[in-house]
């Protein structure tokens, strides 16, 4: 792995959450940061800029598209994760890829590859 071993994960469901840093940690990326609020997500980011960003979009009935733009603005390479596909991303983050509700190990592994390069 080059230079993505930092993940930042925004996920309200404590079930997914965990899902998805043990998915990661398997994979090999050692330090993942999970933030359950978007409020949180922005505390992880003034102390610490990740490599790499997993962010679901909807986050207790907020969007987390602020987290995206601050993300985008740093060069941060990130995806959405989200049950609801990407027809609903604002036109400036239409292109950001989406991981489908529910997905695996491969599908994690995949959008990794195509965002970072191979995992």
């Amino acid at each position: 792995m080059t230079d993505r071993t930092s993940v930042l994960i925004l996920e309200d469901e404590p079930l997914i959450a965990f899902a998805l840093e043990d998915m990661l940690l398997e994979l090999g990326l050692n330090d993942v940061r999970l933030a359950t609020t978007i409020a949180e997500a922005f505390r992880i980011l003034d102390a610490h800029t990740p490599n790499f960003a997993v962010l679901d979009v909807n986050i207790r009935g907020d969007r987390s598209y602020g987290v995206a733009g601050e993300l985008k603005r740093r060069g941060v390479p990130f995806v959405f994760a989200t049950g609801y596909g990407d027809a609903e991303h604002p036109d400036a983050l239409k292109t950001v890829p989406t991981l489908t509700k529910p997905y695996c190990p491969e599908d994690l592994k995949s959008v990794l590859a195509g965002v970072t390069g191979p995992v």
